[in-house]
């Protein structure tokens, strides 16, 4: 099979989604390969990204404009996707996994029209309670994609254990623009005085910092108790800066108090247009996670060149870490080790070689490798795309399509 045209799928795009398709046009556009883009819904009930509605220089279609995506239901996603990928025709889909009913709508099209079928893999065997009938599931549906694009090297081992030949997996999916915050923190270096006025930013003393949503999954009650054991060792102590909100603030502002805990600035949520400027004032990154499949902020602070501390929770660890050399990692729940890898960056190495260190294993996780991938693996997976859906992945695609009360009926990693 040629492939001449290929969809990108995402539930709703948000910055970085768009830039990555971005790059997938120039990168397929320079190959001959026409890239179009489908989402499903304007907002959801996770992020509070803004709606991006600019031109694009590729074709975007979303399929339920002003809507709620966790409001659409299941089978209404279903009817919209079939007939949105009958219109657009492609040759191949990048499927935004498996666990949501617009990506089992884009397998079962994809399948039934015999294109390829290519899966957003990000999950890892580590990230989530595996019971046997889940992982069942999972394995029927993995077997009827032709392809994968893995976030890293443990979520292509965990796509080749559920089915997908492991040739037939690239890595690229889990980048950044890296030239973007490496362009604005080098702006506001250049002009402190700039952005002054953002919160956490009207001081000179250095920082430790962290984004994140406020969800229990992000542990970011181990990163502030972590972060008052290392002030309390200190006799000239870093700040903290944590950017973002959400249901955890007010557990998080209890400990603070209770604990006593000095210098943390809890800055608030902000956009895509003035995170740089926290990375651009930091001394150093911190990531806390119980479970995260990847950690793109990671990408993001060493696109900037900062030295690095990173939970092992973080599937990102793995690849982008190099212990001693760029940061540290600790395991989930380890407020003492992490409280250790703080006191080290602050006092024990050399930030600049640390930094240089971030921006050399960065700079191996270009935007374009989105677009790379994407392309390899598509045109690997051509040669396994003429075949019908299976009888099992039938019964379980319409099932939960009928049984299916909302979007996260099926989704194993909480939000």
């Amino acid at each position: 099979m040629q492939i001449d045209r290929v969809c990108v799928h995402f539930p709703r795009f948000g910055p970085l989604h768009l830039n990555r398709t971005r790059a997938a046009h120039e990168v397929l556009g320079a190959e001959g390969v026409e890239t179009v883009a489908l989402e499903i819904a304007s907002t959801d009930a996770v992020y509070d990204w803004r709606v991006e509605q600019g031109a694009t220089p590729y074709a975007r279609e979303t399929l339920f404009p002003g809507l709620n995506y966790h409001e659409i239901s299941p089978r209404a996603m279903h009817r919209a996707v079939v007939e949105a990928l009958d219109r657009l025709n492609p040759d191949a889909v990048l499927v935004h996994s498996y666990s949501q009913p617009d990506a089992r709508a884009c397998l079962w099209w994809c399948r039934r029209r015999r294109r390829v079928a290519v899966l957003t893999a990000e999950s890892t065997e580590s990230d989530a309670p595996r019971p046997a009938w889940r992982e069942a599931v999972k394995r029927t549906l993995a077997g009827q994609f032709d392809a994968a694009l893995a976030s890293g090297t443990l979520a292509k081992r965990y796509a080749a254990a559920l089915g997908i030949p492991a040739e037939r997996i690239a890595i690229g999916y889990s980048v950044v623009d890296n030239d973007y915050f490496a362009r604005a923190a080098e702006r506001v270096r250049a002009d402190p005085a700039s952005v002054r006025g953002l919160p956490g930013l009207d001081g000179a003393t250095p920082y430790f910092f962290a984004s994140a949503r406020f969800v229990e999954r992000k542990d970011l009650s181990t990163l502030v108790r972590a972060y008052g054991s290392y002030r309390r060792r200190s006799s000239a102590p870093w700040r903290l800066v944590l950017l973002g909100d959400g249901p955890g603030r007010a557990a998080l502002e209890s400990i603070i108090e209770a604990e006593s805990i000095q210098g943390v600035t809890l800055a608030g949520w902000q956009q895509i247009d003035t995170i740089p400027a926290y990375y651009a004032r930091a001394s150093a990154f911190v990531h806390t996670a119980l479970v995260d499949q990847w950690g793109l902020v990671v990408n993001e602070a060493m696109a900037v060149g900062l030295p690095v501390a990173v939970s092992t929770g973080a599937g990102c660890a793995a690849d982008l870490v190099e212990e001693g050399e760029n940061g540290f990692t600790f395991a989930p729940r380890d407020a003492e080790g992490l409280a250790k890898a703080m006191h080290a960056l602050a006092h024990d190495v050399d930030l600049d070689a640390f930094g240089r260190r971030s921006l050399a294993i960065i700079g191996r996780w270009p935007l374009r490798l989105f677009g790379e991938g994407l392309l390899a693996a598509a045109r690997a997976g051509a040669a396994a795309a003429d075949r019908g859906p299976s009888p099992g992945a039938t019964l379980v695609i319409q099932g939960l399509r009928i049984a299916s009360p909302h979007a996260r009926s099926f989704h194993a990693v909480s939000s």
